[in-house]
């Protein structure tokens, strides 16, 4: 639900815009210059794009075709003064279209690889957004806690000015003392929640980065209201591109059930006096009689109806999951509409303290 609706807000509030990584992001004018810098040069980035250069290289290792070879032999013939070379120059041939199957298996995972670079996109802006959210509210809520804290040291010590205190006097005494230091531990968790923020944006940026202001997300005083529009996500994308590469699989193992011939020219030498060169042609075809590829074949159209399966539960799951996501944001953003604003309260000695203290 949370992350539901940092996307809708975020896309409201601020968008990403394409700036240079080459500037320091702590130089960032506004929070969209700040969120911008921190997703370019973010490093599960940097890896989604270089896994789709993976990609890129193997399918122009699946458009290659094998290297033709040389064989040579030679032997030794009784009585003769040389050897007998035998010469064979083969070139294989691959039958059932094996090399345009292995291209297109290539191309639908360097289509996985591409859409999962949008994915990827999707939960850095996610994560990030949430930290900048967060450390805001850390932000805010450590300038509180620490004016209630100032609060409690001061009545504190003016009922010490008092001198002898009376029972009363001095439960409220223990009672301040126990709120200052339940409010120092709050501090102190916050702190650590706030360094351990600023930890994750100096590994993603390499770079020392102290957020102000002007860096982190406004508060939000309207709610945008959800259109109905179709969902066409990275995960329904990649559900897809999966089924697609069962099925280029499918066709490949399919390819593999023909055998590869070896053709060539072949070239015999012989010595001696009636020897001679002899030129002829060699021919290698494996016979299928022992495999037929059967299991590969029934294995992939296997997986083609298991990718076909998991892409429709996921379409479903995915579309029932955002109607529940926006029926909860609409009561949310109802309920939050009609409250007011809530306003810092500061911890105030009751009544009668004051009486007593102001004597």
């Amino acid at each position: 639900m949370i992350r539901f609706v940092l996307i809708v807000l975020c896309a409201n509030c601020f968008g990403v815009s394409s700036i240079a990584n080459a500037r320091e992001c702590q130089n960032s004018i506004n929070v969209d210059d700040f969120l911008s810098c921190l997703i370019e040069g973010h490093p599960q980035l940097d890896i989604a794009k270089l896994d789709v250069s993976v990609a890129e290289g193997l399918v122009d290792k699946a458009s290659q075709r094998p290297n033709p070879e040389l064989e040579w032999q030679g032997t030794e013939t009784p009585g003769a003064s040389g050897l007998t070379n035998e010469f064979n120059l083969n070139h294989t041939i691959e039958l059932g279209s094996k090399q345009p199957a292995r291209v297109k298996l290539a191309e639908s995972e360097l289509q996985f690889q591409k859409v999962g670079i949008e994915g990827n996109y999707n939960r850095v802006k996610i994560e990030l957004i949430e930290r900048l959210y967060r450390l805001r509210q850390i932000n805010h809520e450590i300038e509180v806690i620490e004016e209630n804290r100032q609060t409690f040291l001061r009545m504190i010590s003016q009922y010490k000015r008092i001198g002898k205190m009376n029972p009363e006097q001095e439960i409220s005494v223990n009672v301040f003392r126990m709120a200052s230091e339940e409010v120092q531990l709050k501090l102190g968790n916050l702190r650590n929640e706030k360094d351990e923020v600023l930890s994750y944006l100096k590994v993603i940026s390499g770079q020392t980065i102290l957020p102000g202001e002007k860096h982190l997300p406004p508060l939000i005083h309207e709610w945008p209201v959800l259109n109905n529009e179709e969902i066409r996500g990275p995960i329904l994308k990649q559900a897809k591109a999966s089924v697609d590469i069962a099925k280029r699989r499918y066709e490949l193992e399919k390819a593999e059930s023909w055998p590869d011939i070896s053709v060539g020219p072949r070239v015999v030498t012989v010595p001696g006096f009636q020897g001679g060169a002899f030129v002829g042609a060699a021919v290698t075809l494996p016979l299928p009689v022992l495999s037929l590829n059967r299991g590969g074949r029934a294995s992939a159209l296997a997986n083609v109806k298991r990718r076909e399966y998991e892409k429709n539960l996921i379409d479903l799951k995915v579309s029932e999951e955002v109607q529940r996501l926006k029926r909860v944001y609409e009561r949310s953003s109802k309920l939050r509409r009609g409250n007011p604003r809530v306003e810092r309260v500061q911890h105030r000695p009751r009544h009668r303290e004051r009486h007593q203290l102001s004597r």
